[in-house]
């Protein structure tokens, strides 16, 4: 049996990745193997780098991005300087589904319809 394959370039993402395996090898889809190991990192308040744990900016306040790429469809999604939305990992899958406005920051991504499909929780 040929058991799924991840990689990552950062150590705290070790966890994260053998979820995505797990994932993998129940027969899941790549993009939940991808979210699930994203968010993994995004969960953790003990890594300082991004979401819970994030680095402010100059004025103080945590500012997220996401991005994510289907290689199969070509599809891109991204959200860019977002405050308060837990997970932007969906939110950026979900936005890589749409031919226009793939690509949101900051308030343009909070007054989007949520009728869109797009799913994100505020924090």
């Amino acid at each position: 049996m040929i058991r799924g394959r991840m990689a990552a370039t950062w150590r705290m993402a070790y966890e994260g990745v053998c979820e995505g395996i797990g994932i993998l090898d129940r027969g899941g889809k790549v993009h939940e193997a991808i979210i699930q190991a994203i968010k993994n990192v995004e969960d953790n308040p003990e890594y300082v780098s991004v979401d819970y744990g994030g680095l402010p900016n100059f004025d103080g306040v945590v500012e997220l991005d996401a991005a994510y790429m289907d290689g199969d469809t070509l599809g891109v999604g991204g959200i860019i300087s977002v405050q308060n939305v837990k997970n932007p990992i969906e939110v950026a899958y979900d936005l890589s589904r749409y031919k226009r406005n793939c690509l949101l920051s900051g308030e343009g991504l909070l007054g989007m319809p949520r009728n869109m499909g797009l799913r994100f929780a505020i924090c």
